[in-house]
């Protein structure tokens, strides 16, 4: 089995079967949201993605959730007026994913089970307390995955990450 393993992991990542769509570059987002300002002001991941403990996925909050803080805080800094003007039109900010998989890697990547395991946000998204706008920092292949699981005792199952 684990032989198989290894062939698969190495002929995905040959051929770009599982790889991010945005491994190369950062996307472009409609507002330039600084993780690190955030972070800097106390707000850990939990905050603002609130169903990722919860859900396979970490949602991306809601413009509304933002202007909680943003009604009366830096309203007058150029992009939190950016957002503003979002709410006002009852339209969510067409964010861009920095992390996904292709289409081809039929993965399903579950936040929910990773982080109820104890593993830190910073070892998929990188730090972003340093980084001012999310950017790929860390590769994500089958060989990472399977690394990280063989490290961490979690399943090599196949089912257990591909539908």
């Amino acid at each position: 089995m684990l032989v198989r393993f290894a062939f698969i992991a190495a002929l995905a990542s040959a051929f770009g079967f599982f790889l991010a769509p945005f491994e190369q570059e950062t996307p472009e987002q409609p507002i330039a949201y600084s993780h690190q300002v955030h972070i800097e002001q106390g707000l850990d991941c939990a905050t603002c993605h609130t169903t990722a403990a919860t859900h396979d996925q970490a949602q991306i909050p809601s413009v509304s959730k933002c202007m909680l803080c943003h009604a009366a805080i830096a309203t007058e800094h150029p992009e939190v007026q950016k957002l503003a003007a979002y709410a006002e039109r009852g339209v969510e900010p067409p964010w861009e994913r920095v992390y996904g998989f292709t289409q081809a890697a039929h993965v399903i990547f579950r936040h929910a089970s990773h982080i109820n395991a104890g593993v830190e946000c910073e070892t998929c998204h990188g730090d972003l307390s340093q980084m001012t706008v999310a950017e790929p920092a860390v590769h994500h292949d089958m060989g990472t995955c399977l690394n990280c699981h063989r490290e961490s005792g979690a399943s090599e199952d196949c089912a257990a990450c591909h539908n």
